[in-house]
């Protein structure tokens, strides 16, 4: 059996989404002939609240080393978990790389500083790399102006990628738009091995019952709740303040269902506005409840799969895809997107047949039009009696499974290529 080096400072037990990206992929590599090794930091050195439950959700084939890394500095001036483990993480792989004598090295993006572990291990050891990215790391940052931090956090990407990316043998991503820049910004690159997989989901998650059980919401029959779980993007806000908009007005004229609620989990707190601020905003707060921290994973898809019905909220920007959309349309409770027309997204949910709600945003359309739009579509998806049956055998080829069959053939046309 080959033998794939995943490099990612963060694992299990911690809750953080790049962390499924590494899961779910190797859980399933062994089923085509590969073995997965992880490197990652002692949880002892993360920053977020651990989620022991998850363990069961890693199959047994993974094996994991763990290293070291520096505390968080006061005031956080170096708090991404890939710098404070920088040296250990380098010097583990290598020692890995000794004993294992792994055949590529793979990790998934961000943390970005990773790339550049990647590459450091590489001129190393001659091991071949590749860069997944779930997210696009040179990007305009919102309010980027020179000398704030989003201004120099861009530059700094500009500074980076090229140094990371040069060596790479294979580049991957979510969708064909998170990595297709990359190349197009470092033209040696044209001609590498590239592709793309979605984050996919393993089915069996839904089997684990978390160990708590409980609710967002008293379980008493009184109210249809209304689930979001995930981070409250910057380029969210336009959809939510038109959302909320929405409802102010369905309930003034009263058309919207006095029993409906709406829970927020784990939005975040890095936004200038929150979901509250929004709520405050049209006077709907006694309706809406919003909880920035993360739950776990288990206790998510437990309150998805208990829900009336879930909204999943994308942003304006074509490429953004939304990882969490399988584990929405999943739950079996019917869906409320919102996506940029050109995302990802929309195939998929029309593929399951879960598009009955789908809002699609399109820069062309007036704000008081797409306002219209949201107002019909979810006027629709708050009627009690309203039919929901997605088609789940067709997100098979979305599967954890089935991007880990692709990510193998990938890694190995990049070997063939850098042997060739």
């Amino acid at each position: 059996m080959k033998k794939l080096l995943i490099i990612y400072p963060h694992w299990i037990p911690s809750n953080l989404v790049g962390v499924q990206r590494a899961r779910l992929i190797g859980n399933f590599l062994p089923k085509y002939g590969w073995q997965p090794i992880v490197v990652a930091v002692n949880p002892k050195y993360y920053e977020e609240p651990l989620v022991p439950e998850l363990k069961k959700t890693v199959n047994d084939d993974v094996k994991v080393y763990w290293c070291d890394a520096r505390k968080a500095s006061s005031g956080h001036l170096i708090g991404d978990i890939a710098l404070r483990g920088y040296k250990h993480l380098i010097n583990k792989s290598i020692e890995v790389i000794i004993r294992e004598k792994p055949d590529f090295i793979w990790s998934p993006l961000p943390s970005f500083y990773t790339a550049l572990i990647c590459r450091k291990v590489h001129d190393r050891t001659g091991i071949p790399y590749g860069l997944d990215y779930m997210d696009p790391w040179v990007h305009d940052f919102p309010g980027a102006r020179f000398p704030n931090k989003a201004w120099m956090a861009k530059r700094v990407a500009q500074i980076l990628e090229p140094i990371a990316v040069k060596k790479a043998s294979l580049l991957t991503g979510v969708t064909e738009l998170s990595y297709s820049p990359v190349i197009d910004r470092n033209p040696h690159l044209k001609g590498i091995v590239s592709g793309y997989m979605p984050l996919g989901f393993d089915p069996n998650d839904y089997n684990h019952t978390p160990d708590n059980k409980r609710l967002l919401w008293s379980d008493d029959g009184e109210v249809l709740p209304i689930i979001y779980a995930g981070a409250f993007l910057p380029q969210s806000h336009f959809y939510i303040d038109l959302l909320f908009s929405v409802v102010a007005d369905m309930r003034h004229d009263g058309v919207l269902d006095t029993r409906i609620r709406f829970y927020f989990v784990g939005t975040g707190k890095g936004n200038l506005k929150t979901i509250a601020d929004y709520a405050a905003k049209y006077q709907i707060e006694d309706i809406v409840s919003e909880n920035t921290e993360r739950i776990s994973y288990l206790e998510v898809l437990n309150n998805l799969s208990n829900a009336f019905g879930v909204l999943a909220i994308g942003n304006r920007e074509p490429h953004y895809t939304a990882s969490k959309i399988f584990q929405t349309v999943l739950s079996g409770k019917r869906v409320f997107p919102i996506f940029h027309r050109d995302s990802t997204v929309i195939e998929i949910l029309k593929e399951a047949n879960a598009d009955d709600f789908l809002v699609k945003y399109d820069k062309s359309i007036s704000d008081e039009k797409f306002k219209y739009i949201i107002r019909e579509a979810f006027t629709r998806f708050i009627l009690p009696d309203q039919i929901w049956n997605p088609d789940f055998d067709s997100l098979s080829k979305y599967s954890a499974d089935s991007s880990a069959a692709k990510l193998v053939k990938l890694i190995e046309q990049a070997l063939c290529q850098t042997n060739g």
